[in-house]
């Protein structure tokens, strides 16, 4: 089968032969070495020891911890979806384990506290495949205020693709049939009244419009709203553990879960501030060395009002929606609206967001979809069932 693979494809079919090397080490190996002889493609080479590789270990590591679950008879959770197939595609792997991982969390915490870190642990793996640092731990311009010391990094931008991201000359996979990659069919759909045009200013007062009218007409794409039901469900069993935090700091619950989830992929046991795994030790990433008197064993709400502290919002007075998804853009970064794109850190799985981020090194990927709920729909969400405030 010949076809035209660019690197994004080349993850895919790479997370495939992967996972059949993780799934049974000798015999994985064996059967990739009959099926390929020495005939495995350089670039394909290249990505199977990280992204690829990284995938299909993922995988067969929750595929484990989730028999060990049957064995020790861990009590049901209402977080838990159907057992099913994963994909190893690492372009959706994230969006369809993360809630498993989180489920078993939610099964063990009470119960087998050493079981829930194996799964903390795991799920602080699978964040990093889409975690990239807010911009307001760098003081970029429209930053949250923070009370530490920053380290700098350029505003981030649109730019074109590098050479090597472009698309790769034919591939030949010798004897393995794998589906030409493609962009998703998706595009961002039309609203039912003229939205306002996204603006480029940063200013509070000149976007508060803007955030109400598109608030109102945003909805869950159909393919994402399984996804978006899954984190309705999270955020209304854990609501007494956000409030808890709020109540302390004068900030809503639903700030709270919204960026849990995005920073932290609803972890309770890594730090909400960047998703670091332990709580018994501080933060490694940016902001690193936080809580700054962390004695262990230490808790996930602690950790919580520190970072909620250093951003920021503790004690804050306006909390109206057009203000809250302000904060929420601010301390992501504004990098998105400055070249005039969508940001998935509000939008996406609604209408208004179709692909595009800023992958991990930084760098805008036009072709590239966030696997992440956006925090506007998480609103949403709530808004829906009368529990937005």
């Amino acid at each position: 089968m010949r076809s035209s693979w660019n690197r994004r494809g080349l993850l895919s079919g790479g997370a495939v032969l992967a996972a059949l090397a993780a799934a049974a080490p000798a015999r994985g190996q064996d059967l990739l070495r009959a099926l390929l002889g020495d005939k495995l493609p350089e670039p394909l080479k290249a990505l199977l020891p990280h992204e690829a590789q990284d995938a299909a270990q993922i995988l067969g590591e929750l595929l484990s911890l989730e028999q060990e679950a049957k064995q020790l008879r861990l009590p049901d959770s209402p977080l838990a979806l159907k057992d099913g197939a994963i994909p190893t595609d690492p372009d959706h792997l994230y969006q369809a384990a993360m809630p498993r991982l989180v489920a078993l969390i939610d099964r063990a915490e009470r119960i087998s506290p050493a079981f829930a870190d194996k799964a903390g642990a795991l799920l602080a793996r699978l964040h990093q495949s889409q975690y990239d640092a807010p911009d307001a731990w760098f003081g970029g311009p429209g930053a949250a205020p923070l009370a530490l010391p920053r380290a700098y990094r350029p505003l981030r931008i649109a730019a074109p693709l590098d050479a090597d991201e472009r698309e790769t000359p034919d591939l030949q996979l010798p004897g393995i049939e794998v589906p030409a990659p493609g962009l998703p069919a998706t595009e961002p759909e039309a609203a039912d009244q003229p939205l306002p045009a996204l603006g480029k200013s940063l200013r509070f007062s000149d976007l508060a419009d803007e955030y109400a009218a598109w608030f109102d007409a945003a909805k869950v794409r159909p393919e994402n709203q399984a996804s978006a039901d899954w984190h309705l469900t999270l955020m209304r069993q854990s609501r007494v553990r956000y409030q808890t935090v709020g109540k302390r700091l004068g900030v809503p619950w639903f700030f709270i879960a919204a960026i849990h989830g995005l920073e932290a992929s609803f972890n309770f046991r890594a730090h909400y501030h960047n998703g670091d795994f332990p709580l018994s030790r501080r933060t490694r990433q940016v902001p690193a060395n936080r809580p700054p008197v962390w004695l262990p064993p230490s808790d996930w709400e602690s950790s919580a009002a520190d970072a909620l502290k250093l951003m920021g919002f503790a004690g804050q007075s306006d909390w109206s929606l057009p203000r809250t998804l302000h904060r929420l853009e601010a301390y992501n970064g504004f990098g998105y609206r400055r070249v005039g794109r969508v940001t998935p850190y509000l939008w996406s799985f609604s209408s208004h967001y179709s692909r595009g981020k800023f992958v991990a090194d930084g760098r805008y990927d036009p072709r590239a979809r966030s696997q992440q709920c956006g925090a506007a729909v998480m609103l949403k969400l709530l808004e829906s069932v009368g529990e937005l405030g």
